[in-house]
């Protein structure tokens, strides 16, 4: 109750309170120009409550003082309202407020955008939304407006308010990425138009995100497969590795045994890359047996009874080659163990 002059235009409504309250309860009568308020002043263009009195349809007629006379047993107060019918001017639209304002909405969300036009007639409220570029295909139907492209979309109803304007809403539900963008209120009437923008950003969906992790790493094959191949490569590899480790501890030993050629006398011993050379390839040995050949033992004990007895030892004989023979047996038990022994024989 605090605006008591109000200045409304032509066609459009009013709605006057007076709310009070006492003990008893006190009654409520309405006067215009301080005359008892006529049934058709306030029949079908009108309406009374208890503590508000509605005005529609405005006319120049309407224009006056409105009082509310508030009375009961203890007493009686009143107040007076100044009513102005403002006949219409030809004039555009216009946008009041500061609707629509810029927004955010989460993903899959539910927003909203408000446009309210002031209008001496009953105006069209339209909302357009830009169109991106190379998105054109994406409608059946754009409009161009300036260096933009528009769609038009779907409008709802559009309310009129007391105070001679209109409002309307554009409802956004399940917000998607594709919702993003600038959108314009316009609104219209015979003598022009006028529109406001502002735009909505939707945030994105992280659920996209989540669900894709698990492909990133499989992109055709099971799992199975991709765990398979590495562990049957890296197996292939370990065991090759191993085999040449064995391989090579094997010629070592060889070459190091108390029993091998480093035992013979210096004019008896081959030369070092001759001794190489046996371990790696094994010669076949000659299909008939050298009548002069001696096995070393025999060789190493004839010698060593010829020093015990004073004598002079034997000239020493130089063999051209020695043939060397490495076998290996693998014993396996019954409680998973495995032994190893290698048996090396040399024939000169």
């Amino acid at each position: 109750m605090r605006k008591r002059v109000i200045a409304r235009p032509v066609g459009s409504s009013v709605r006057l309170k007076c709310t009070a309250s006492g003990n008893p309860r006190p009654d409520i009568v309405w006067l215009k120009d301080s005359r008892p308020l006529a049934e058709e002043d306030g029949g079908k263009d009108g309406k009374k409550k208890r503590w508000t009195l509605s005005l529609k349809n405005l006319t120049p007629e309407h224009s006056g003082k409105y009082t509310c006379h508030v009375s009961n047993r203890a007493g009686a107060i009143n107040a007076t309202y100044k009513v102005e019918v403002i006949q219409r001017t030809n004039s555009k639209p216009v946008l009041t407020g500061t609707h629509p304002v810029n927004t955010t909405v989460d993903y899959g969300g539910t927003t909203s955008f408000q446009c309210k036009v002031h209008s001496d007639v009953k105006p069209v409220i339209q909302w357009l939304k830009r169109v991106e570029p190379g998105d054109e295909n994406k409608f059946n139907t754009t409009i161009e407006v300036g260096d933009h492209r528009f769609v038009v979309l779907p409008t709802g109803e559009v309310w009129s308010r007391p105070d001679g304007s209109y409002l309307n809403k554009l409802l956004i539900t399940r917000a998607k990425e594709e919702d993003a963008g600038m959108y314009i209120c316009l609104g219209a009437n015979t003598m022009g138009y006028s529109f406001r923008s502002a735009y909505l950003t939707v945030l994105p969906d992280l659920k996209p995100q989540i669900s894709s992790l698990p492909t990133a790493t499989s992109p055709g094959l099971p799992w199975p497969v991709i765990i398979g191949i590495p562990a049957g490569v890296a197996f292939i590899l370990g065991t090759a590795l191993l085999w040449f480790c064995q391989s090579k501890r094997t010629c070592s030993s060889s070459s190091s045994s108390p029993s091998s050629s480093s035992a013979l006398p210096a004019a008896q011993r081959l030369p070092a890359a001759n001794r190489d050379r046996a371990c790696p390839t094994l010669p076949p040995q000659p299909a008939n047996g050298d009548k002069d050949s001696v096995s070393y033992e025999d060789y190493v004990a004839h010698q060593q009874l010829l020093q015990a007895q004073g004598g002079a030892p034997a000239a020493p004989k130089v063999y051209p080659k020695i043939y060397t023979d490495i076998h290996t047996h693998t014993h396996s038990h019954v409680d998973g163990k495995v032994h190893q022994h290698q048996h090396i024989h040399y024939q000169c």
